[in-house]
């Protein structure tokens, strides 16, 4: 039954019950379940207990011509335009509804137009596989450049074994598993002894070179990752920025020594830059510290280990336990006349700042969860006992200063920094205009290993 036929059987209804008097009988109608209105809105209604039949009509009617007008105003395609009621203008290729006065050209045909708000959904989807193909791209070139320059962690066949080192030193005990050093105080001698304590365990290969290092040049070794052409971009390419591997002394490069301090430092500098995934539930990148701040801008910097206490702990059996605590630190760089230097101050909202916190907060946890970094705190373990051993006095054989004479050749002293671009892209709209910005932002991350365990005494 149309609209129309129903409001005329309904009228019809009504007026034979109000004529018969029957209004009791229809509890629709009935004036005691529905009283009417008293006072000033009874005055204005009029004495007539009936609902006029021409108020009632008239207000279905209204219903239906509104509900008809919604039909009539159904648009249907037709090419590039719609037709609503009854007039033929441009639709928008996407959502297909009427045009203003401010579109744009959609890209796949320029004789079709596209609302602001869809061109931006547009933008953004194509945005999305731009960025998708251009990860993969960078995967494969950095995956190619890894192996190229020798970048990236495998402790099998890298971490030094005791039993071999053992022999080479002419041990009476050769230890099979972890190791510690006995003390004699009274002929001021260390030996070498197993051990199933991990605190007091030693490396002795990473303790021989630490010996040969303090011997050598009164101090604990040092790595550092410098920028090349003074920390300058080349704007063309600015994925080709390399960095310098700089050992100090010099002979560290190729030792084992060496090559912990430079994959340690050079896999924090990825984890800082969300090269991976952070080691620790909760811990953000500094790009993510970035992002959550609305911070786009450039900015150079440099973070580098750190050992925050040492002491050496000797057991009721004469058993040598170094102590530490590590962390890392981080200062912004600004670019002088002479290259890059440390900002006069940095401040402590800056993202690799926070990163550095969080990460020696977390330092112990993520040592056990990444190989890398748990060797290089043996490095520090194993450089706080050769300053301990020789500045007690101890006598060590000639045996135990010979072991990094045996440094395997370097491959390149030169590495590329892969983590110095970051894309970015913003689409906003205002007034049905687009407003985007895309652009990539080079970060500079440099730094290295400086203990600093001179300053224990």
């Amino acid at each position: 039954v149309g609209p129309e036929a129903a409001l005329s059987q309904y009228n019809k209804r009504l007026e034979e019950a109000r004529e018969a008097g029957k209004g009791e009988e229809f509890p629709s109608f009935s004036r005691r379940h529905f009283p009417q209105p008293s006072g000033k809105i009874a005055a204005e209604a009029g004495s007539d207990e009936t609902v006029k039949t021409g108020v009632l009509r008239a207000e279905l009617a209204l219903d239906t011509a509104v509900g008809q007008r919604a039909d009539d105003s159904k648009r249907v395609a037709c090419g590039g335009s719609v037709v609503v009621d009854g007039e033929t203008v441009l639709a928008c290729q996407k959502c297909q509804l009427p045009l203003g006065e401010l579109v744009y050209l959609d890209k796949t045909d320029e004789e079709k137009f596209l609302h602001g708000e869809c061109k931006a959904q547009c933008m953004l989807l194509d945005l999305h596989t731009d960025e998708q193909k251009r990860k993969r791209g960078e995967l494969q070139l950095k995956k190619s450049r890894r192996e190229e320059f020798d970048i990236g962690w495998t402790p099998v066949g890298t971490i030094p074994s005791n039993s071999v080192s053992a022999g080479r030193l002419g041990c009476a005990v050769m230890p099979k598993g972890m190791c510690c050093l006995v003390s004699d105080k009274d002929s001021l001698t260390v030996s070498i002894a197993p051990t199933f304590e991990p605190a007091a365990a030693i490396n002795l290969e990473y303790l021989t070179l630490a010996l040969q290092v303090r011997r050598t040049e009164g101090r604990e070794p040092l790595f550092s990752l410098d920028p090349a052409e003074n920390g300058k971009l080349d704007d063309e390419d600015p994925e080709a920025a390399m960095m310098v591997k700089r050992f100090e002394p010099d002979w560290l490069a190729g030792t084992s020594v060496g090559e912990v301090m430079f994959q340690a430092d050079y896999h924090l500098k990825e984890l800082s830059f969300g090269e991976y995934d952070q080691p620790v539930i909760g811990m953000k990148s500094c790009f993510e510290y970035s992002e959550k701040d609305g911070e786009d801008s450039e900015w150079s910097a440099r973070e580098w280990f750190v050992v925050r206490k040492a002491e050496i702990h000797v057991s009721d059996d004469q058993v040598l336990i170094p102590y530490l605590k590590m962390g890392v630190e981080a200062r912004e760089q600004i670019l002088g006349d002479a290259g890059l230097e440390d900002a006069p101050i940095t401040r402590p909202d800056h993202p690799l700042v926070r990163y550095a916190e969080i990460f020696t907060h977390n330092f112990d946890l993520i040592a056990e969860r990444k190989s890398v970094v748990s060797q290089l705190r043996e490095v520090a373990k194993a450089s706080i006992m050769a300053k301990f051993l020789l500045e007690s006095g101890n006598v060590l054989p000639d045996s135990w200063f010979s072991l990094g004479d045996e440094a395997k050749p370097v491959c390149c002293l030169e590495v590329p920094q892969l983590w110095n671009d970051r894309f970015f892209s913003k689409i906003s709209i205002k007034d049905g205009a687009i407003m985007s910005d895309k652009a990539p932002k080079s970060h500079g991350l440099y730094g290295g290993v400086d203990f600093g365990i001179d300053r224990f005494r």
